[in-house]
């Protein structure tokens, strides 16, 4: 029904809405990939792949899966505008001479009424967005790591569906002579385009976001017990003009940290903040990212354990 179509349409806009607006090229699908994984990443203005480490690195750079230790676990909530939601999770561990990480992170919709042409309710429909992925990361030399991800992207409006898959690559490099310093590069989403099939003929290919992302951070201790980290990392997305972020991070102030981080060239959003505070096995962050084009302002919230 027509009405149906325009609402599913709307649907798929509200999805890409929260990303940067594309460039030159036309924008590529699947969307919620492109959005930062972790109340923790997220309050550093994205500026997280040099960050990250064990289980936290499943969505940023496998190649930081390396330091898991035990089993790690994390999770993550969002809620967005128009009934949109986000959630995320990550297990990983050690196998196989290095770290592994099964990681699922999911975008979906509450019931979306739907009316026919005269505007009569005759049901919901709803939407999915689902990445299932493993990833394994391993030191090869001092201080230098290296890993890689294998995903399975499954995206669904109403009754349409298309589904593919990618890989991921990345690398850590810790310098031996500047202590604190990490250095990260890592590639996203590389993969064939899906799919739709709508009244049963094949639509137009949707390409994946395939990105790169690359940067640094920096740690040091400013007092007692007292560590500040700065993270600088630039994002640059298939259809989508380059990101630049900027992250810093303050901990140790009795288990508790405070964040902040700016984006740069995002007409999304500009800057995010947010808190966590971490015991000896858990960790719990917050994160405030408002944004622009009236779409309101989002809270998200995660947990990060290890056992």
């Amino acid at each position: 029904m027509i009405c149906k179509r325009h609402a599913i349409l709307c649907c798929a806009l509200a999805v890409a809405a929260p990303l940067p607006r594309p460039a030159a090229a036309s924008p590529a699908g699947f969307a919620f990939l492109e959005v930062p994984a972790g109340a923790r990443a997220s309050a550093l203005g994205g500026a997280y792949a040099s960050v990250a480490q064990g289980v936290d690195a499943a969505f940023w750079n496998p190649a930081a899966l390396e330091a898991a230790k035990g089993v790690q676990v994390t999770g993550t909530h969002y809620e967005f505008f128009e009934k949109l939601r986000h959630d995320q999770f990550a297990v990983a561990g050690r196998m196989l001479g290095g770290g592994v990480g099964l990681s699922l992170r999911a975008l979906y919709s509450e019931p979306i009424d739907e009316r026919d042409e005269n505007g009569t309710l005759v049901g919901t429909f709803g939407s999915h967005d689902l990445e299932f992925a493993f990833g394994y990361g391993r030191r090869v030399a001092p201080g230098v790591s290296l890993g890689g991800s294998t995903l399975l992207v499954r995206e669904r409006i109403a009754n349409s569906a298309a589904m593919t898959y990618a890989f991921g690559l990345g690398g850590i490099w810790e310098p031996a002579g500047v202590s604190g310093l990490r250095l990260s590069l890592s590639a996203h989403d590389l993969g064939p385009a899906a799919t739709y099939t709508v009244d049963g003929a094949p639509g137009a290919p949707v390409p994946l976001p395939a990105a790169v992302q690359a940067g640094g951070s920096y740690g040091l201790g400013v007092g007692t017990g007292l560590t500040l980290r700065g993270a600088l990392e630039g994002r640059f997305t298939r259809g989508r003009s380059g990101v630049a972020m900027l992250g810093g991070e303050l901990s140790g102030l009795a288990g508790a940290a405070l964040r902040a981080g700016l984006r740069f060239n995002d007409t999304a959003s500009s800057f995010g903040a947010g808190a966590g505070y971490a015991l000896q096995n858990l960790r719990l962050d917050y994160a405030f990212v408002p944004y622009r084009l009236d779409l309101g302002d989002t809270h998200r919230f995660s947990f990060s354990a290890q056992f």
